[in-house]
C-alpha cells in the first residue's frame, strides 16, 4: 500500500473523531514523512468524495498539529521581494496587529476600551487584500497546474469564515448591549484562525507554489498584485514587465461599425460596469477594466473554471445559473445586494450565437446607489 493511500485511512479516522496515541503510532512513520503537495492529493480525494470544504475545517486544524513537525523541517525559504516573500511579510504584520490587541486584552476591562479595541479591528479588515490577492492571483496559478489544487477551496472558505468573524466582532464592540463574554469567545474564534490559516500558508501553500510554479509565474503574480494592493508592508517597488498583449493594427469589424484594438480596448473598459465573459466550457476568457472596479480581477484567473472563482457556497448557485442558460431554460438571472454602504446589481446573461446555440456567460456588475436615488429630471447640462 502506498503511502497516500495509508495516510488517507488515517484521515478516515481523524474525521470520525479518532486521535489517540495508538492510532498516531500506527502511522507515525508516514506522517512524519509527509509533504506538503501530498496533502492537496489527499483533501482534493476527500473533496471528490462529496466532503464539503466546512466539513474538512472541522478537523483540519486537528490535522495541522499532527503534520506541522514534519512540515516545519522543510526549507520553505523563498526569494527577496517575490510574491511569496511580499505575503509572508503581511503575515508578519498581520501577526504582530494581533499580538498588539491580545496585550490589550489582557488589561482587562474590555467593555471599558470598546472604542479603542474597534478602532484595532477595524485595521485589520485592510488585511482582506491579503485574502483577494490568493483567490484570484495565487489560486488560479495553482489550478491551472493541477487539478489537485482546486483543493484550495478550502482555504477560501476559511477566508470566508475569518470574514465573518471579524464582521462579528466589530458588530458586538458597537453593540449598545456588550456582550462582553460571547466578544471574548468571538475574538479567541477570529484568533484561531487568523493563527492558523498564516500557518496552513507558511507550511503548504507556499512551500507548494515556490515548487510547482515557474520563475515566469512568480514574476507575472508579483507584477499582477499592485493592482490589488498590498496589507499591513510598504508597497515595493514595481519593476517593468513585458505586455502581455501587443497593440496591433487591426480592425474589428461588425454590421454596425468598425473599431480599432485602442477604441475597443477604450470603449469596453469606458463603460461603469465590470463585465466577465466565460465561454461554452465555464472558463474565464476575458473582464473589463473599468476605472472603479467593483470585485477584483487578476489576469490570473483567464482560463480558470468559473466555478472555481467563488467560494464554496455559492458554487451551487454558478452551476444552476450555467445549466439553466445551457438547457435554454433562462437568459438572464439577477441578483442585487448591499456591500460597503452601496447598493449593487449583479446580472448573467447567456450569450447565444444565431443558432440559439449557447456559447457562454456574461456577468454584468454595477453599483446603482446613485442611481436610485434620482428623481424628477435633468434636461440641461449640469457638471457635477
Amino acid at each position: 500500500m502506498e503511502k497516500i493511500e495509508r495516510i488517507a485511512k488515517y484521515l478516515d479516522e481523524i474525521a470520525k473523531g479518532q486521535h489517540t496515541m495508538e492510532l498516531y503510532r500506527a502511522y507515525e512513520e508516514d506522517i512524519l514523512s509527509i509533504e506538503a503537495e501530498e496533502l492537496f492529493t489527499l483533501f482534493f480525494n476527500r473533496l471528490n468524495q462529496d466532503e464539503t470544504p466546512e466539513q474538512i475545517l472541522v478537523y483540519l486544524d486537528r490535522l495541522m498539529h499532527v503534520f506541522a513537525q514534519a512540515l516545519k523541517i522543510k526549507d520553505i525559504s523563498v526569494l527577496q521581494d517575490s510574491f511569496l516573500d511580499h505575503m509572508i511579510k503581511e503575515n508578519f504584520e498581520m501577526a504582530k496587529r494581533m499580538d498588539s490587541i491580545k496585550s490589550y486584552l489582557a488589561k482587562g476591562d474590555v467593555e471599558k476600551h470598546k472604542d479603542e479595541l474597534f478602532v484595532m479591528f477595524e485595521e485589520l479588515l485592510n488585511f482582506n487584500v491579503h485574502y483577494i490577492k490568493k483567490e484570484n492571483i495565487l489560486f488560479p496559478y495553482l489550478e491551472k497546474k493541477d487539478q489537485k489544487f482546486t483543493g484550495v477551496s478550502i482555504m477560501w472558505t476559511l477566508h470566508d469564515q475569518m470574514r465573518r468573524t471579524l464582521k462579528s466582532i466589530l458588530a458586538e464592540l458597537k453593540n449598545v448591549d456588550f456582550n462582553q463574554k460571547g466578544f471574548i469567545i468571538e475574538v479567541g474564534r477570529y484568533f484561531f484562525q487568523v493563527y492558523g490559516l498564516i500557518q496552513k500558508e507558511e507550511l503548504i501553500l507556499y512551500p507548494v507554489a515556490r515548487k510547482v510554479l515557474t520563475p515566469s509565474e512568480h514574476v507575472q503574480m508579483r507584477k499582477q498584485s499592485f493592482e490589488l494592493g498590498f496589507a499591513f508592508i510598504e508597497t515595493p517597488i514595481e519593476t517593468m514587465g513585458e505586455t502581455s498583449v501587443e497593440t496591433n493594427d487591426w480592425i474589428y469589424r461588425s454590421e454596425t461599425g468598425e473599431l480599432t484594438y485602442e477604441q475597443l480596448t477604450l470603449f469596453v473598459n469606458a463603460l461603469p460596469v465590470d463585465c466577465t465573459l466565460i465561454d461554452e466550457h465555464n472558463k474565464v476568457r476575458y473582464f473589463t477594466r473599468p476605472k472603479d472596479r467593483i470585485f477584483p480581477r487578476s489576469p490570473a484567473i483567464i482560463g480558470r473554471d468559473v466555478r472555481n472563482c467563488h467560494p464554496a457556497e455559492s458554487v451551487d448557485v454558478v452551476n444552476k445559473i450555467i445549466e439553466a442558460f445551457r438547457k435554454n431554460e433562462r437568459d438572464v438571472a439577477t441578483f442585487w445586494i448591499d456591500m460597503r454602504g452601496r447598493k449593487l446589481l449583479i446580472q448573467y446573461y447567456a450569450l447565444r450565437n444565431p443558432l440559439g446555440e449557447y456559447k457562454g456567460t456574461l456577468e454584468v456588475s454595477q453599483d446603482i446607489t446613485e442611481i436610485q436615488q434620482l428623481q424628477g429630471q435633468r434636461r440641461l447640462l449640469q457638471w457635477e
